[in-house]
């Protein structure tokens, strides 16, 4: 047998429900998905971000990529912001949001969506 039809296993540090709530995705009342407009949100991704968010066992910086990835769909993070954060990523090496990013973006979830983190 080759190496390449060989299985690749993955260790997961998650429980078997953690990853079927990241697997099934964090649901989005249908009156805060009424709210918002259809075309411009893909509710389904949404959801399972905030649930790999919620579930994923990750650390910081996994955190605040997913914000950073809800931040952005939602429009709250100017290209000056993104520019922010990539120069704290080339100075530091490692990506993060600070305090008021992380904020703005758990209170957008939480206005407009209905979900609290």
């Amino acid at each position: 047998m080759s190496s390449q039809s060989d299985p690749r296993i993955v260790r997961l540090d998650l429980l078997d429900t953690d990853y079927a709530k990241i697997a099934a995705g964090e649901p989005i009342p249908d009156d805060k998905q009424q709210r918002l407009s259809q075309d411009s949100y893909d509710f389904t991704r949404l959801g399972h971000h905030i649930a790999r968010y919620r579930y994923g066992n990750l650390d910081q910086q996994g955190q605040d990529d997913i914000l950073c990835t809800l931040g952005h769909t939602a429009g709250l993070f100017t290209l000056a912001d993104m520019e922010d954060m990539n120069d704290r990523l080339r100075q530091t090496g490692c990506f993060y949001l600070t305090p008021g990013e992380r904020q703005q973006v758990i209170n957008w979830m939480a206005d407009e969506l209905g979900v609290n983190l």
